[in-house]
């Protein structure tokens, strides 16, 4: 039976679509307030082709799911709207996103007025040439906008020049918390040197905190849910080498799918590793085979580095900053006050920052720091300084060792000497008056005369063994003086010496309100002359060019060029930089620029000249003067050239050698018998007398009348002899007769010849 098109089937047909309807109505009505994603309708029917009969479902999404994605829709567009939405970049990070309005070129910039003052603003930026760099951190987070990403920074930075100032400092404003006015309050009523440093941080760029990187495996429906099931749920902290994934996904959790989408973790099963997802952020929908990555806030932290240096006593103010219309805030915040070299190493336990600086930063900033305070100016600035001008009369000749013989008593010496000197003078004229009565003494025949003269000439010789006894023991006095003293026998030294002026210091473009450029050394340039004035001769050298070959001769001059002493700088806590001291001249003790000590000596001249030298490029390419013009400095002709203590220790030591000698020959008797030459003014007749018959020895022999045998020697002078010739000389008679001879004296014959006595021999 052909039932097509027949009432039947037609009505079996209206029922199956009033069925399907129904179910369809039915799970439309359980799509409004079922919680499960989807909602399924089913039904069987024919396949309008085959006519097979055929059981379909289909899904369609329940209201509370359309309900989801609408507001997540709408929670996407008001992030962006909103100026807090992200976008990740091709290399991997994370940046905000801002709402501007439509591209407009900005206004042209008119009628800027050209300016007429000017300001100062402080930038102490000498930690940023510390490598490496020591900061200290402060996490500012829920301090400042979460969308900001700089600050201001205004550090107090006071002046601790010594320890007894750090010490106030620790005493009085460190760990102290103050307003910036309250800081500068104190500092300026005690009187305290400080310098202000403000700057614009930006806070370091945001990284994600943790890495991880989640494989969907599966994606199914479980009780009207979408679970994911992934290869893992851990992950670890981001890190420069392998990521230790020791960390678990928990309910709350974020997921990053694709490019643009953010999902929260609803619920997870950590046995399973399956995880039910809400869409927070995006429309993707996460597929199988495709990764979840762990996502983190990207602007969680809020941490600010701050440079800071060595040895620093720092009051710290910070104020946030509006980046949307770049507006900075209005108070400054309360101080944080350190002095650095108190810090410890973070994540050590006693590395201090002095020892850590000390060891391993190089700090080119206060190198900087040094060269600012010192207010040095280079060559390529500088101006060329005046030659000084130098006159002879500027320049004296002095002796400089005299304090090698200082220890002895100068009055002590020259009276001696002048006792020497004296008492030789009267040794010699007495010499010649004693020899000159010797000679007046011989040509007397008169015995009461020669008796006088003979007395006086012995007078004087008492008295010449006076004066030599002194004059020796004074030459011994001064020679023991010299040794006690340890004096030195030396020949002096002199220098030609002088003070000059200094020139004036030069402006730049003879502006006196530009900074001054001071003379700071000297080149001091002499050689020597003849007494004509003319210079040395020129020497010539030669050596072979290691190039060339060819033989270079030079001719070497005869000037020689000395630096005087370099000029002193002091700090000033007024200006806070360091200035170039006054020369002191009066203070002796003092080594001054502008001072010359040359040596020169007995017969020489000196020719001088000098040229200033600017601190300009000091001391690396300093600028230097012309020469200035030439003096001629002489010896002058009333020194001695020898020092006058030295020279009468010279000639003490020299006459107590004599002395040595003399008193050698006094103790041998060359001197007695020298002294007793009797001058002869028959000399030149060949006749020559040389001692007195009183000082000639002569052995007197007493002998028996009766065989004339010695009985005894008795030891005398000539003189004596003579005046006692006839008493003590035996004379021996011949008999005539033939008979036995006699012995007589002389005195007892020549009384015989006197009285004429006829027969000598019969009469005796």
């Amino acid at each position: 039976m052909n039932n097509i098109n027949s009432f039947s089937e037609s009505v079996n047909k209206l029922i199956q679509n009033v069925n399907v309807g129904i179910e369809s109505l039915v799970q439309i009505n359980k799509s409004l307030s079922a919680q499960e994603d989807t909602v399924n309708i089913t039904y069987t029917g024919n396949d309008p082709i085959t006519g097979d009969s055929s059981t379909y479902t289909y899904a369609i999404p329940s209201y509370n799911f359309i309900t989801n994605k609408i507001n997540t829709f709408e929670n996407t567009l008001d992030v962006f709207i909103s100026g807090n939405g992200v976008i990740l970049l091709n290399d991997g990070t994370y940046r905000e996103v801002k709402t501007i309005p439509i591209a407009i070129s900005p206004s042209k910039i008119e009628n800027v007025a050209s300016p007429t003052t000017f300001t100062t603003r402080s930038n102490w930026f000498f930690e940023s040439m510390m490598f490496p760099q020591i900061i200290v951190q402060f996490n500012l987070k829920n301090k400042i906008d979460d969308n900001s990403d700089r600050i201001t920074v205004k550090r107090v930075i006071f002046d601790n020049f010594d320890d007894v100032e750090t010490q106030w400092f620790k005493d009085n404003l460190n760990g102290q918390s103050l307003t910036y006015y309250e800081v500068v309050s104190i500092l300026n009523r005690n009187q305290k040197k400080y310098w202000e440093d403000e700057d614009v941080i930006t806070l370091p760029l945001s990284i994600n905190q943790y890495s991880g990187e989640f494989y969907i495996k599966s994606k199914q429906y479980i009780d009207g849910k979408v679970w994911y099931t992934l290869d893992t749920i851990n992950y670890g902290l981001t890190s420069d080498y392998s990521v230790v994934k020791n960390i678990q996904l928990n309910k709350g959790d974020k997921l990053r799918y694709g490019e643009n989408s953010i999902y929260s973790i609803d619920e997870i099963v950590a046995t399973e590793n399956r995880v039910t997802l809400t869409s927070l952020i995006g429309l993707s929908t996460p597929t199988i085979s495709k990764y979840f990555y762990v996502y983190t806030d990207p602007f969680k932290d809020k941490i600010a580095n701050i440079a800071i240096g060595y040895d620093e006593c720092n009051c710290i103010f910070i104020k946030g900053i509006n980046d949307y219309y770049n507006l900075n805030g209005d108070e400054w915040s309360k101080s944080i006050s350190f002095y650095t070299n108190d810090l410890i190493q973070e994540n050590t336990s006693n590395i201090s920052l002095v020892s850590y600086y000390s060891t391993y930063v190089s700090d080119f900033g206060r190198q900087l720091e040094g060269q600012a305070r010192e207010r040095y100016i280079p060559a390529f600035y500088g101006i060329t300084p005046n030659a000084p001008t130098l006159t002879v009369d500027q320049f004296t000749v002095k002796q400089v060792n005299t304090q090698l013989n200082a220890a002895l008593d100068k009055t002590s010496v020259l009276d001696l000497q002048a006792n020497i000197i004296s008492n030789k003078s009267l040794i010699s004229e007495l010499q010649g008056t004693i020899a000159s009565q010797k000679s007046n003494l011989i040509e007397l025949t008169s015995t009461s005369e020669r008796e006088s003269l003979q007395k006086q000439i012995n007078s004087n010789i008492n008295t010449l063994s006076n004066l030599v006894i002194q004059y020796q023991t004074d030459v011994k006095t001064l020679a023991t003086i010299a040794y006690e003293n340890n004096a030195v026998i030396v020949n002096p030294k002199y220098r030609a010496q002088a003070f000059f002026e200094i020139p004036t210091g030069v402006y730049p473009n003879n502006d006196p309100s530009t900074q001054i450029q001071e003379i700071v050394q000297f080149d001091i340039s002499y050689r020597y002359l003849r007494l004509d004035g003319t210079g040395n001769p020129l020497n010539t050298y030669s050596y072979t060019d290691p190039v060339s070959g060819q033989i270079i001769t030079g001719t070497k001059t005869d000037w020689e060029i000395i630096q005087s002493a370099v000029r002193q700088r002091k700090w000033n806590n007024i200006t806070g930089v360091y200035e170039w001291a006054e020369e002191n001249i009066q203070d002796g003790q003092t080594v001054n620029i502008n001072q010359v000590d040359i040596a020169i000596q007995k017969g020489e001249k000196v020719e001088i000249k000098i040229r200033s030298i600017s601190e300009a490029g000091w001391p690396l390419n300093p600028l230097k003067s012309d020469w200035s013009n030439t003096v001629v400095v002489e010896f002058p002709a009333n020194l001695t050239g020898s020092d006058q203590l030295t020279t009468i220790l010279t000639g003490a030591q020299s006459e107590e050698t004599a002395i040595q000698l003399q008193q050698t020959l006094d103790s041998a008797g060359v001197t007695s018998h020298l002294s007793d030459v009797i001058p002869n003014p028959n000399a030149a007749q060949g006749v020559y007398y040389n001692h007195q018959s009183k000082n000639i020895a002569y052995d007197q022999a007493t002998k028996q009348v009766s065989d004339g045998a010695v009985t005894a020697v008795n030891t005398v002078n000539v003189q004596y002899i003579l005046e006692n010739l006839a008493d003590v000389t035996y004379v021996t008679i011949a008999n005539p007769s033939g008979g036995s001879s006699k012995t007589i004296t002389l005195q007892y014959l020549l009384q015989k010849i006197v009285n004429q006595t006829p027969a000598i021999y019969t009469s005796l």
